[in-house]
């Protein structure tokens, strides 16, 4: 089972049809799982371009960081009417990690979810990425 699915199979045993997708997302390669629904309204070029604006964000944020004092950094945020979007790195400047979207529209799913889902991600899933090679 690869992590991507091991995330999914996770948040859909807690948030059922409120979890949109779950992308694992590296330099060159992504994997995703999503509602069925949700897939039909993406394409592949779609997906690529998420993918590639969270790599984007992720690397605009690494200077930032440091710049405030708000203790160290877990993820991004985006809220939209229709839903949550939260972008957890692996590390700042390793340009992979995980891309989850919770429906928010008629949902009762709110921003206690990010929370738990970060806490998930952190202590379940962040010890089984493998380290990064040195080159």
């Amino acid at each position: 089972m690869t992590l991507c699915e091991r995330v999914w199979d996770e948040l859909v045993g807690r948030y059922g049809a409120d979890l949109r997708a779950v992308i694992r997302y590296h330099p060159m390669e992504y994997e995703t799982h999503m509602r069925d629904d949700v897939r039909a309204q993406y394409t592949d070029s779609d997906v690529q371009a998420f993918v590639d604006e969270a790599i984007v964000n992720q690397l605009s944020l690494e200077s930032k960081v440091d710049e405030v004092d708000l203790g160290p950094f877990h993820g991004l945020v985006r809220i939209f009417d229709d839903a949550w979007v939260f972008i957890w790195p692996d590390s700042l400047d390793e340009k992979s990690g995980f891309l989850v979207t919770l429906q928010r529209e008629g949902s009762a799913v709110g921003i206690d979810a990010i929370e738990e889902i970060d806490t998930y991600l952190t202590e379940e899933i962040e010890p089984r990425i493998p380290p990064v090679q040195s080159v």
